[in-house]
């Protein structure tokens, strides 16, 4: 007797997934309703409060129904090359996608999903705006075979062998079904006999590095927006006016005085800044596990959050490094290795390690880009203009701009700013002399930086478009900027020559026009 194709018939997702549906309703009325539950217990004079309860419950349950209705109308499958997912009760959609599309098939498990041995699949393909497909749980066995599946067909399409087979046999079938019509166990025997080796796995010291390491300037920003939202939204529930109270004190404290709260304020909030990172660095990455696989690589983190992302390797569309004065310290880099997706899953789920060692980098490298160390490299710089727009960007207007918000409190001491222009010039005219480009005959190689250094490696094959522009306010319009967009984002050489500009766009499109390297 022989086995059928794995999910040839309609299949619903794990019975688990009703609870993360219905938590899934709660999560979004929680969102809704938070204002109201403040109401509930700091005003409760306000009568009209029982009616609004009535309401939102109603909401809730009919929600909840339709949640679970939404459940048992759900299924996916496989047919004719093509994923196919239909859903809904009142209104029914159908999605189909040919699996030579899909370009990442990915896992998440929160600690829920963990303790029931499911876990949340996430599919994307190249050119969606979002994820085209998400299901909330499938058993790990599932999820496991549909990857493999996907990955089956890919590499079995993909390979020089499947480039004679005719699109349609005689019979009038696909040639998708016959790459399908592979037994269950043998996918599942293909899935095991995958080489896999470990390239990394972050230790807890290397853990708090890459915490104390992380950008903590924009933690502090995301938390003093959330708190001035957070205090509208308290002035609206419970009548307390943050901004009147501090609008008071202001108005009744000297410039010193406020200065002074300032120095202290501030270091306190920063501190409360670097923990919360610290710690959101820990649970988004605990045990993280870097590994190459036959295809690319994998990527295993989380505590109570587990995912799993895949990159296969003809996708990696270039490789990107960063370094921070403290990753520079600990001899650490942060590397991302962006796959051409959706936009969703490109800056949310692009496959990257947020820090590793020398060798581990070097490994990435060797796998994306083999023949670099083979390659005669070509290096140029930037024009000194550089120094100078970095001058007025980093400088000048933030200098202009302080001294106008800050003149009627600091009044003459308002000159202070001034001593920020040396630095601004010298951190300019670092910035240019840093700026280094590379060319080969097969990649283009980077790097730029001062404080923050970043470093990218490309190979030609994978560039869909070249653009040169002429540099804003350039000595007879003599420089230009060089932009090459790839299926994951665009990588740009400023402020070089006009013709040298020219002659790499040239050079890159008849590579690409005369190569019979796919980019991906």
């Amino acid at each position: 007797m022989t086995e059928t194709q794995p999910f040839s018939q309609p299949t619903r997702q794990s019975s688990a997934a009703i609870i993360f549906i219905l938590g899934g309703v709660l999560k979004m009325l929680f969102r809704q309703l938070w204002v109201v539950i403040l109401i509930f217990f700091f005003n409760r004079k306000n009568t009209g409060i029982d009616g609004y309860t009535l309401f939102f419950l109603g909401l809730a349950g009919f929600t909840a129904l339709l949640s679970l209705l939404n459940y048992f109308n759900l299924f996916f499958y496989i047919k004719d090359g093509e994923l196919v997912l239909e859903k809904g009760v009142i209104r029914k959609s159908k999605i189909s996608v040919p699996l030579d599309r899909v370009q990442t098939v990915n896992f998440r498990q929160n600690i829920i999903h963990q303790l029931l041995n499911v876990v949340a699949v996430e599919i994307d393909t190249a050119g969606s705006s979002n994820k085209e497909f998400r299901l909330h749980a499938l058993s790990k066995q599932q999820a496991d075979l549909l990857r493999d599946v996907v990955g089956s067909w890919q590499s079995e399409v993909g390979s020089p062998q499947s480039a004679v087979i005719s699109p349609q046999s005689d019979d009038g079938n696909s040639q998708y079904s016959e790459v399908l019509a592979a037994p269950q166990s043998e996918i599942l025997c293909h899935s095991r006999r995958e080489p896999k080796s470990a390239i990394f796995k972050l230790v807890p010291l290397d853990l708090v590095k890459i915490g104390m390491s992380q950008n903590h300037l924009r933690t502090a920003g995301i938390l003093l927006a959330f708190s001035l939202g957070f205090a509208d939204d308290v002035k609206e529930a419970i009548g307390f006016d943050m901004e009147k109270k501090l609008a008071w004190w202001l108005g009744t404290s000297g410039a010193w005085d406020i200065l002074f709260t300032l120095l202290m304020v501030v270091p306190i909030f920063l501190f409360g800044s670097f923990l919360f990172t610290l710690g959101r660095t820990v649970l988004q990455y605990f045990d993280l596990r870097f590994w190459r696989t036959e295809r690319g690589f994998k990527i295993e983190s989380g505590l109570f959050t587990r995912q799993e992302v895949s990159a296969v390797l003809t996708k990696i569309q270039y490789v990107l490094w960063t370094t921070s004065p403290l990753m520079r310290l600990f001899n650490m880099m942060k590397v991302r290795m962006p796959q051409a997706a959706s936009v969703e899953v490109t800056g949310k789920l692009a496959v990257g390690l947020p820090g590793c060692y020398a060798p581990q980098l070097e490994a990435v490298r060797a796998a994306y880009f083999p023949e670099e160390k083979d390659q005669a490299w070509e290096s140029h710089g930037v024009d000194k203009i550089a120094r100078l727009w970095r001058f007025l960007r980093i400088g000048v207007l933030p200098v202009l701009l302080l001294g106008l918000v800050t003149r009627g409190l600091l009044q003459n001491e308002v000159y202070i700013w001034l001593l920020w222009l040396p630095i601004a010039w010298w951190l300019a005219h670092r910035y240019q002399r840093s700026w280094h480009w590379e060319v080969s005959d097969e990649g283009l190689r980077a790097k730029w930086g001062v404080v923050n250094s970043t470093a990218v490696l490309l190979q030609w094959h994978k560039v869909q478009a070249v653009s040169v522009r002429r540099a804003v306010f350039s000595p007879r319009n003599k420089l230009a900027r060089l932009t090459l967009y790839t299926a994951a984002g665009d990588i740009v050489v400023p402020y070089i020559p006009f013709e040298k500009a020219r002659a790499v766009q040239d050079f890159v499109l008849y590579k690409v026009e005369s190569g019979d390297r796919a980019w991906m």
